[in-house]
This record gives C-alpha cells, structure tokens and sequence, in this order.
C-alpha cells in the first residue's frame, strides 16, 4: 500500500472510526467550499495548469458555483482531461469537446477509474483532489492514485481541519518525501501536497 511508504506512521484507531466520516473537532458552520478554499485551490491548480493533461477529482460538484468541480472546469485548459469519479451518477457534467468526464463509481475501485483513464489515452495524473468519504479507510485507498502523479502532480484535500482521514493523514505525511501546503484555517480546511 502506497501510505505505507508516505506516512511516518498508521494513523488508524483500529474500530469502526476508521470507517467513519465525521467533524473530530470544531463546530464550522460555513459553507462546504469557502471562498478561501476556492482561491487557495485556483491558485495551486494555476502552478501547473499549463503542463496539466489530466485532473482526477474524487467527489464531484456539490454545489455549483461555489464548488472544486466548478474551480477545475473553468480554469483548466481545452485539451486537459477531468474526470471526475463520485458515487453519484454525475454524467450532466460530461462533454467530449471540452475534455471533461465522470465515472460513477466508488473511488476505492481503483482498477476500474485507471482504465477508464487508459481508455482516454492517460497513464498518469497531474492533479488529484481528494474530497469524497473523509473516513481514515477510504483516504487511504485515494492515496493510491499518487502511485500513478506525474512527477510534477499535485495532491489537493478537502477537509483537512476537521475530518479524521484528510487531517490525521496530512499530519502524518512523511515530510522527507513530501511538501506541505495549507490555508483557510477557520473552515472545513485545504492542503495541497507535492513531492520534494
């Protein structure tokens, strides 16, 4: 398992939280998606949107405007690929000429989201952002898709103030390997992950 090599250590409880999605500390009641965490999100996607062929997003456009899906689709150049892979069919956001994609899927089935990918003529990711089931579990599995980053790639999370896996794993990245960047202190939380 890829987190075996990246983390400097397991963060799970070994019990049924790590199955859960839930705030461990905090009482946000903001938006889901804040304005800081759009800026913040624009501005580390803006750093490599030029050599940028392909987006993977797990968990897609919840509310619009104001989401991570509409930040991607606006700024993301013609020929970059986005796929979005969410548990809900989002298939009103495909169109073939602008390059953009979704797979109904749970992004756990990890084979089944890289050949899609194979498919569209892709092997690798150049931006990953992870914001579906926020349980230790599940962001242990999306972890796996940084086996296929590019070199230059980026991993994005949402969530990370308040969330038991995006913010036990943020703080347990082994720093040696990885870079760390946050923002957005007083809401749901973003980081955004590159390696050293």
């Amino acid at each position: 398992m890829q987190w075996q090599e990246d983390l400097t250590r397991n963060i799970r409880f070994g019990d049924e939280r790590d199955d859960r999605d839930y705030p461990v500390s905090g009482r946000y009641t903001g938006p889901e998606f804040s304005e800081c965490n759009r800026e913040r999100l624009i501005e580390s996607f803006l750093e490599i949107r030029d050599e940028c062929k392909v987006i993977v997003e797990i968990g897609v456009h919840r509310n619009g405007e104001e989401s991570s899906t509409h930040c991607f689709l606006k700024n993301k150049n013609k020929d970059t690929l986005y796929l979005g892979v969410d548990i809900e069919d989002k298939s009103f956001l495909v169109d073939d000429k602008k390059n953009i994609y979704t797979i109904q899927s749970n992004s756990s089935n990890y084979d089944r989201v890289i050949a899609y990918l194979n498919e569209k003529g892709h092997n690798s990711i150049d931006y990953l952002f992870i914001d579906g089931w926020h349980s230790i579990n599940q962001v242990y599995d999306d972890w796996e898709y940084t086996k296929i980053l590019s070199k230059k790639g980026i991993v994005g999370f949402h969530d990370t103030n308040h969330h038991p896996g995006p913010s036990l794993f943020i703080q347990n990245l082994d720093r040696k390997k990885w870079a760390v960047n946050g923002g957005c202190g007083y809401d749901w939380g973003i980081a955004f992950v590159k390696r050293i």
